[in-house]
């Protein structure tokens, strides 16, 4: 009987309090179904992820590239081993991936062994030429190739006069190779040449392959059908020797090589196809155990195995990048779903107080806590088992429709995305249905403590201090925070994981933001009170608590900050003065008339900014310290502005001076509400601003790494000949607006090498067309690069085209043993050149002469004039010459031309030998030999690269650089800083003429980078060492609108191995097609959207109506005196929208600072890595902005609703039922 009473009491309090019941209700439901459907809808992006990976993959390689080989060694010759160890392979196959096992292709193959082609016999040794071969089998292979002559081999054995005689096939590459071979002729194979033991092979076949890229031949059947000798050094075996690989039946193979050659083994491969539909229906994790598992049971079956397949390949690349992908999604639906659960606590928070006077009630009579507590529970369990039951359906049909969204249209086509129905979003809407379900009892029952006398109580007199505050809860939360944030900053990521280990979520950080919510709230619950009695003019406690808080931190800061320094009293004239303003205030504050009030104030403001001017504000300053100099400004505009607001309250409508007082006399009443507002619109602002910064992150990082439309790195040496070849091939394609070329290199800068190490990028700094962000430097990209060739003009020194010789006349001071005299010259297609003199010789001056190349493009330049002398280093000869009269000699009559008399101007300077010292260039008249001055030339024992000499330029010869800021700090270098570096040609002499913080495809990391300008760098360097010239190695592409992937390309089909080829557009394409990046996020953005307008809109409402059961008797009270109904409305009106703001106004501040720790936490590259370019903040307004503007017309109309109600209350009834 008993549980049949407590059934109609729970389903008629349930009915009675339906409005409140059915808020709870979609609240438990929204909670369950965010919670359940967050696993299933990240296991739907990671499988839709696979999708495209699959067939990305398949795309940029083929369908081989997914294969599962096996390779083992040392397989004994037998027909029993070859069988068993197949028939292991297949169990393997089967028990692990049968699924998407397609079939299987096994090649056989032998080690090397002496072959002997047919031709005349030599006596003593098999006859014929002697090359390298081998015997293989390859399943299948009749079926693939097309005879040229003959036929398909068969399974006979004969016995012939050199051994087993076996029929083969060759290809038409190797029948033209080895002497022309023809079906009918025999080759002989024997391990050596001294080895008795011999297998004879007959022609029958000579084919092509059908298709030599086909999946057959994984993609290339040359190392099949052509193999060649490996290259010793790893590199490409293109160049090799081909090796006579000859096709045998398996059969044939296995018992004539078994007889001949007992004791043989054999490689043997196994090529397992596979189904990629099947594979892409796979999970991650699916495919990391059934791979593990099928690598561990070859390994035991097949001692020294090694399977390898492109699944194993992106399965690393996926899981790293997917995970580090995955984390701001859970990040943001942790906060969502703490978010939801604290929107239920709220509402259960307005039904307690609803029920006091019940549970009062209940109390008195005699009621037990046993009794009520089931009374709660039996509640809260038909709600919540409602809720559990419909969540996962939900959420997998909420999941599964995302897919038709517009974001996804590129990944999914506009279908479904595809969700796996198995037991963890159940599993998950339970937890999630016991934590609201807890939610929902523990606050009835504790309240349900007090009895009739209590709630008479708190209904008479509001608690002025919340339970969170009178228990230091909120300072609690604010040390946990502080060391959740501690930990954050000190690991910079929410990924923890080593070098080898699987990256994994710190749990623990991932409630970070949403408890720097919660304490950013509560902390501001701590000062309400005094801010809204600041705002009403009845007290300037929060002034007093701002002051008294600043003056300690400055002084604190201030006297840490001169003790680090060594310094123990140089705080004390500031602290003088602050101590001065502590005191003019606390006068100020307890001066009864306005003349003491305005003196106070003023001597404030003289102290004050005595201090300013003593201590400048400086961002560049501690934190706290740069915060508190600020504060102090405002403390004496606060005390202006109280003393205004005190004035207009006393002038002030009553409706305000009525909302003022009533929001006073019980701040808390709206601390639930608040709470939940800093909350939703925190959430917000963390969707909008993560989601939108972490899109533009993604797309500059792709810009940063490319720098063009198309960027080809990696080129060798041969390749970046300064011919033109790369500009008039490249330059020329179809759709390619500009190229520019470039040089990739290293350097140091600082003693020899254990200077600091640096980049260096030389590119044409004259129409280079590159991506760039304006906050890379104080000064647009263009007028950077103009800086790069800002240099003086110097007339070239051109030799005639029809000159045979070069001349100089050489005085040196005395006799230098193997010094000998070096002149180097440039061609018009930019080459360099060494033309080598005889020795300087002994003192005196003698004529220097040698011939000019025949095979260089004129007319030549002159670049430099060097001495060169064996050794490297600090090992050369101390000593000087001077040099005259250098010009050229035509040829057919023998003229001389004079280049340089060296009379009037200098346009040469020294080469860099060392950063301490240089050498010397300098007009004397004192010995010449001919004219009025020559080129005194003194040299030390420092050579650059093992040469001294002297370089065509103007000026100080220095080559400008932009420098990082990165380099600049490494060097103490600032700009127009005058430095030389070490790069591969030799020592370089630079000038600083700009500093970046960041330059397209540089990183700033450690010692930095330097960008100079290619020609520029090119003639230097190639003039330094022309025997190891230089050229470029990388280059850029801008393209037409549009054209950038058939650019990409056609690019990549022209360089295929030579080099790495990135493209923007492709790049941008594929992280478009990631649903993790882009769409995944842009999806749970709306969904957050949603949530916030349902817990945000249904939690005001809710609030009002928790406002009007409290309040009607008072604003009856209020209408009974005379309030109109303007006033009325004005006063609810002020009253709700001011707290709407309020925490509105906090959660969006909030939002902003969250966003930008988190957004540091979970930019992350690919490999776990920092971000280049960094970050720049962004907010997405197209939905913030609507997003403000729809819960403000929530509140709107919700405050109509309740305004008009009020307007309207029944006077009469009221004071009925109040009496």
């Amino acid at each position: 009987m008993g549980s049949i009473n407590t059934i109609s009491l729970v389903m008629r309090r349930l009915k009675d309090d339906w409005q409140l019941m059915v808020s709870i209700f979609l609240g438990i439901l929204v909670a369950t179904t965010l919670m359940s459907g967050a696993p299933v809808y990240l296991d739907a992006l990671e499988r839709q992820s696979i999708v495209g990976s699959v067939d990305s993959a398949v795309a940029r390689f083929s369908d081989t590239y997914l294969t599962i080989i096996t390779e083992t060694d040392f397989v004994p010759v037998e027909v029993q081993a070859i069988q068993d160890t197949n028939d292991v392979y297949l169990e393997a196959i089967e028990r692990n991936v049968a699924p998407i096992h397609a079939g299987t292709k096994r090649h056989i193959r032998m080690s090397f062994h002496t072959v002997s082609l047919p031709s005349e016999s030599t006596p003593g040794a098999p006859a014929g030429r002697i090359a390298e071969g081998f015997f293989q089998n390859y399943s299948g292979i009749e079926d693939h190739v097309t005879f040229l002559a003959g036929g398909s081999a068969s399974d006979s054995v004969k016995r012939g006069t050199q051994g087993p005689l076996v029929e083969a096939i060759i290809s038409d590459v190797l029948a033209q190779e080895f002497d022309g071979l023809s079906v009918g002729d025999v080759v002989v194979l024997t391990p050596s040449v001294a080895d008795p033991s011999r297998v004879s092979a007959r022609i029958v076949g000579i084919f092509q392959p059908t298709d030599p890229t086909g999946d057959y031949w994984q993609g290339d059947a040359e190392p099949f059908v052509n193999p060649r000798v490996p290259d010793p050094e790893g590199g490409e075996s293109t160049r090799q020797p081909l090796v006579l690989g000859m096709f045998l039946t398996e059969r044939a193979l296995v018992q004539a090589v078994g007889s001949a050659f007992p004791g043989a083994v054999v490689d043997s491969s196994w090529y397992g196809s596979v189904d990629k539909e099947i594979l892409k229906t796979w999970s991650s994790g699916e495919m990391r155990w059934r791979m593990d598992g099928l690598t561990e049971e070859l390994a035991l079956s097949l001692p020294g195995s090694f399977v390898r397949s492109g699944i194993t390949v992106l399965l690393v690349e996926f899981e790293r990048s997917s995970f580090l992908a995955s984390v701001p999604l859970l990040l943001l639906m942790t906060v969502m779903g703490v978010t939801v659960v604290y929107f239920l606590f709220m509402i259960v928070s307005y039904l307690a107080p609803a029920r006091e006077s019940d549970i009062a009630l209940f109390r008195s009579r005699g009621t037990g806590m046993y009794r009520l507590l089931r009374l709660y529970l039996i509640e809260g369990s038909i709600l919540t088992l409602v809720a559990v039951a419909i969540a996962p359906f939900l959420a997998l049909l909420a999941v599964s429709l995302s897919g038709t969204l517009p974001y996804f249209n590129n990944v999914t086509g506009g279908s479904l995305l595809p969700v796996a129905f198995n037991w963890v979003p159940f599993v998950t809407a339970l937890g999630a249905g016991l934590l609201c379900l807890l939610v929902f009892v523990v606050p009835g029952v504790l309240g349900a403590r007090a009895g009739l006398i209590v709630h008479k109580l708190r209904s008479s007199r509001p608690p002025s201090v919340p339970f969170v505050q009178r228990y230091y809860i909120d300072i609690g939360l604010l040390a946990i925070g502080g060391v959740l944030f501690w930990e954050l900053q000190a690991r910079g990521e929410l990924v923890s994981g080593g070098l080898f280990d699987q990256p994994d979520v710190n749990e623990a950080l991932l409630v970070a933001p949403v408890l720097f919510l919660l304490v950013v709230a509560l902390l501001f619950f701590r000062i309400f009170p005094m801010f809204v009695r600041y705002i009403g003019g009845e007290s300037q406690s929060l002034v007093d608590r701002i002051a008294t808080v600043t003056l300690i931190a400055l002084v604190l800061a201030l006297a840490v900050r001169e003790i680090r320094a060594d310094d123990r009293t140089g705080w004390i004239p500031q602290g003088a003065i602050l101590a001065g303003v502590a005191a003019a205030y606390y006068a100020t504050a307890r001066a009864d008339s306005w003349k003491f009030r305005v003196l106070g104030l003023l001597a404030q403001a003289a102290l004050i900014a005595l201090f300013i001017w003593s201590e400048p504000i400086d961002p560049e300053q501690s934190s706290v310290l740069f915060a508190a100099s600020i504060a102090v400004t405002l403390i004496v505009p606060l005390q202006l502005l109280y003393y205004a607001l005190t004035a207009f309250a006393r002038r002030a409508p009553v409706w305000v001076s009525m909302t003022l007082w009533h929001m006073a006399r019980n701040p808390l009443q709206y601390s639930w509400l608040i709470l939940l507002l800093v909350l939703v619109s925190g959430i917000g602002i963390l969707a909008t601003t993560v989601g939108a910064t972490l899109d533009r992150s993604y797309e500059e990082r792709i810009r940063y790494e490319v720098g063009a439309d198309v960027r080809v790195s990696g080129l060798p040496a041969y390749f970046g000949r300064r011919d033109g070849g790369i500009k008039n091939i490249y330059g020329s394609l179809d759709g390619v607006d500009t190229l520019s070329l470039a040089l990739r290199s290293g350097g140091r800068v600082g003693s020899g090498d254990q200077g600091v190490p640096f980049s260096l990028l030389a590119l044409e700094s004259e129409g280079f067309d590159v991506w760039y962000r304006d906050d890379f430097s104080t000064v647009p990209l263009n007028n950077l690069l103009a800086q790069l060739g800002k240099q003086d003009p110097v007339e070239p020194i051109l030799i005639p085209e029809n000159a045979t010789q070069i001349r100089i006349w050489a005085n040196p001071a005395e006799y230098y043993q193997l010094v000998f005299l070096w002149i180097v010259l440039q061609d018009q297609t930019g080459r360099t050149r060494i033309v080598t003199m005889q020795e300087l010789g002994f003192p005196g001056w003698h004529l220097m002469s040698a011939n000019l190349p025949d095979d260089m493009v004129g007319p030549l330049r002159v670049l430099a004039i060097q001495i060169n002398e064996p050794g490297f280093g600090a090992v050369g000869t101390v000593g000087s010459a001077v040099f005259d009269n250098l010009h050229a000699v035509i040829g057919s009559t023998g003229e001389e031309v004079l280049l340089d008399d060296f009379e009037n101007n200098l346009d040469w300077i020294p080469l860099a030998t060392s950063a301490i010292r240089s050498d010397e260039l300098a007009l004397v008249s004192d010995v010449v030999h001919d004219g009025e001055s020559a080129a005194w030339f003194s040299f030390g024992k420092e050579t650059n690269r093992g040469t001294r000499g002297f370089r065509r330029a103007s000026g100080n010869g220095r080559i400008p650089v932009i420098a990082s800021s990165s380099f600049a700090r490494a060097a103490g270098a600032s700009r127009g800083s005058v430095l030389i570096v070490g790069v591969s040609a030799g020592l370089v002499p630079i000038e600083v003429v700009d500093v970046v913080e960041y330059f397209p495809t540089m990183d700033p990391i450690g010692g930095g980078f330097l960008i100079f300008d290619l020609p520029t760098l090119l003639s230097y360097v190639n003039g330094l060492n022309p025997i190891a010239e230089a050229g470029v190695n990388e280059f850029f592409l801008s393209t037409d609108d549009d054209d950038g992937l058939k650019v990409f390309r056609q690019v990549s089909a022209l360089v295929r191995n030579q080099g790495h080829v990135t493209g923007a557009q492709p790049e941008l394409e594929a992280l478009e097609q990631n649903p993790l990046i882009t769409a995944g996020w842009r999806a749970m953005v709306i969904a957050a959207m949603l949530i916030i307008v349902f817990t945000a809109g249904l939690g005001y409402v809710v609030y009002l109506l928790a406002f009007t059961d409290r309040s009607i008797g008072e604003m009856g009270a209020l209408r009974s005196l005379g309030l109109s109904s303007k006033q009325t409305a004005g006063l609810i009106g002020l009253e709700h929208l001011m707290v709407a703001f309020i925490g509105l106004g906090i959660g969006t501040w909030a939002g902003f600072q969250m966003s930008r720790m988190m957004v540091s936490a979970v930019t992350l590259t690919d490999s776990g890595g920092r971000v280049l370019p960094p970050f720049v903040l962004t907010t997405d307004w197209t939905i913030m902005g609507p997003l403000y503007g729809v819960l403000l017309l929530i509140f709107v109309g919700a405050l109509y609703s309740l305004g008009r109600r009020m307007i309207h209350l029944d006077l009469h009834r009221l004071s009925r039922f109040e009496g």
